[in-house]
């Protein structure tokens, strides 16, 4: 087991019990047989699948709390999609999307914003790897204006050069006009400003002063039956 804390950021990785305390032997023991999790207590589980990663971060890459969990099936990738399908869309969870080529769901609670996340299943060494990440918060900046009612579509980290930026992915049922409409109004208060603006496009800067610490651009269309709103922003 190794604990790293550095600038605010906590890791936490299993990586062998030798030499630690009980409490923390135990708590290793409990995520290696699966009882114990930095998933929600109430996520599913899938029935036989076996542990096999876990990482646990506080304020890393994504502002809040990120939890990364793989595990091993031996059933298909079908079997395992369906039943992610259909557990994180009763209860208190809602699936908000589906790749069906990626095999990838993208969830959040039923009846609030956060926590949310991805459900990827795959083949992975002749066996069924499913791969979820839970997150507290979107690398977007503090403060980010997110479309009344609009829901989690995914996010990633953009690499480019010696920074990287940030796409986050909103879905929501109003249309492309109102969306635009709401950005262009909330991207020029306070230290946001509106760069440029045109049907389904909103360029933007968060500014410091006369100092620009983040820009970037909201792009609203309609994808299959909603709306979906890509925001990217980089330093």
């Amino acid at each position: 087991m190794w604990l790293w804390a550095l600038a605010g950021c906590l890791t936490v990785g299993v990586v062998g019990a030798g030499g630690v305390g009980y409490g923390i032997y135990s708590f290793v023991q409990g995520v290696k047989n699966g009882s114990t999790t930095c998933l929600p207590s109430d996520f599913p589980k899938y029935p036989g699948a076996t542990y096999a990663d876990e990482i646990y971060e506080l304020n890393g890459p994504y502002p809040g709390s990120t939890c990364h969990i793989v595990l091993d099936s031996n059933d298909d990738v079908a079997t395992v999609t369906a039943f992610y399908q259909s557990k994180l869309n009763t209860g208190a969870w809602q699936v908000t999307s589906r790749d069906n080529e990626a095999e990838k769901l993208t969830f959040q609670p039923a009846k609030s914003a956060a926590p949310f996340g991805t459900v990827q299943v795959s083949v992975r060494n002749g066996g069924t790897e499913i791969t979820i990440d839970v997150f507290t918060s979107t690398c977007l900046p503090l403060g980010f204006p997110k479309y009344p009612g609009a829901k989690f579509g995914g996010q990633s980290e953009v690499q480019g050069g010696a920074s990287s930026g940030c796409h986050v992915v909103f879905l929501t049922n109003a249309a492309v006009e109102a969306v635009t409409a709401f950005y262009k109004s909330e991207l020029n208060r306070g230290n946001w400003q509106v760069l440029s603006s045109g049907p389904g496009q909103v360029g933007f800067r968060l500014k410091n002063g006369t100092r620009t610490i983040r820009s970037g651009t909201v792009t609203i269309a309609v994808s299959s039956d909603r709306t979906e709103i890509n925001v990217d922003v980089y330093p």
